[in-house]
């Protein structure tokens, strides 16, 4: 009872704690509203560990806003209640627990995606999965020692697990930038994509080992008050929306692409009207989004009908161009001397012809 004595450093730590929740909790809702809002069609799996995630995150709030209510407003004035664990207390650590294994499985399926080594993807699972099992180790433990002053008995249970939290964390990271790294480049704007993913892997990692490792030390320093708790509370908070940062960047990430100078996506303008000829459509010059045009392509089109005409002629030259021409070899033979030929010769007429034209027409008709 003693060392609840400071409640600075015990219910005064836990309750900033919870205000630091809050913020984070409403982050989290901000998060989750805008990626069920602008990835409506990502899959399944993912959607349903998104909303998981918000229900285990809700969960948490709740419980460590009933333990603080318990405590500082239900037994308000009475020193005996205050060393005592109680079931909102204890049960909180599981549900951190349990969002900790969900994000890190899902950056371990992405390390391996991008890496294939099977041997960092079950290095990054079995450190997430000893994480929970401690956690729940420690949840058991805490039922049976029933008052706070009796934590330091589980010193090796916590700090184990959250070491390996924190192990993870780091090995994700690095991993993520090391095999990006190697996807380099001689381009500079897909060097640029690469670095961006890369800082979003530190960021998202770092913060979360950070708080892990705090949170470790904290209680292997200070076991008998709730300073490590504080930290344990944030830690679950900053995991959700590490994974929402993550789903949520894709589409500023590729604006980011696009938006390179020299590059833009053309479309065909599909919607064809009878006093407009077809245009082209850019990014840049209408403001829409890459998804605004791709809606628009995929509208049916307008039957068009082709009409082809196909014209032959052919032309006899005229019977007069052709005697005149007779006429002027047979005075040029005429001028020259020659032996055997009484007089000029005379050509026979040439039937004059007219011009002969033959018309072929077809139309067919199309479907553009």
């Amino acid at each position: 009872m003693a060392a609840l004595q400071n409640m600075d450093t015990t219910f005064g730590a836990i309750f900033i704690a919870l205000v630091v929740s809050a913020v984070f909790y409403g982050v989290t809702v901000t998060q989750t509203y805008l990626y069920y809002r602008k990835y409506p069609n990502d899959a399944l799996i993912t959607k349903t560990t998104v909303l998981a995630l918000w229900l285990l995150d809700t969960s948490h709030l709740i419980l460590c806003t009933v333990a603080i209510y318990w405590y500082l407003v239900t037994n308000f004035g009475q020193d005996g209640p205050l060393d005592n664990c109680t079931w909102s207390m204890n049960i909180q650590a599981d549900f951190n627990g349990l969002i900790a294994i969900i994000v890190q499985f899902y950056f371990a399926r992405r390390v391996y995606i991008l890496s294939e080594n099977w041997i960092i993807t079950s290095v990054i699972m079995i450190l997430a999965c000893v994480h929970f099992s401690l956690g729940i180790v420690f949840t058991v433990e805490a039922f049976s020692i029933r008052h706070f002053d009796r934590y330091p008995k589980l010193t090796w249970v916590t700090s184990t697990g959250l070491g390996c939290a924190a192990a993870a964390d780091i090995l994700i990271a690095m991993s993520m930038c090391h095999y990006l790294a190697k996807r380099r480049t001689g381009f500079k704007r897909t060097n640029s994509i690469i670095m961006t993913l890369m800082i979003f892997s530190i960021n998202t990692g770092l913060l979360t080992s950070i708080i892990a490792t705090a949170c470790a030390i904290t209680f292997a320093i200070m076991p008998t008050n709730f300073v490590w708790q504080s930290f344990f509370w944030v830690l679950g908070k900053c995991y959700v929306n590490s994974l929402l940062a993550t789903l949520n960047s894709r589409e500023y990430i590729c604006e980011k692409a696009r938006r390179q100078r020299g590059t833009f996506v053309e479309l065909s303008n599909l919607e064809f009207h009878h006093d407009h000829a077809p245009r082209s459509v850019s990014l840049h010059s209408t403001g829409l989004r890459y998804g605004d045009l791709m809606m628009l392509s995929k509208r049916p089109p307008m039957p068009l009908s082709i009409a082809v005409e196909t014209v032959t002629t052919q032309v006899t030259e005229d019977a007069s161009h052709l005697s005149a021409r007779v006429d002027s070899r047979d005075m040029l033979h005429n001028t020259r001397p020659s032996s055997g030929h009484a007089g000029p010769s005379s050509s026979p007429p040439v039937p004059s012809s007219p011009p002969v034209t033959q018309r072929q027409s077809s139309a067919t008709s199309q479907s553009a």
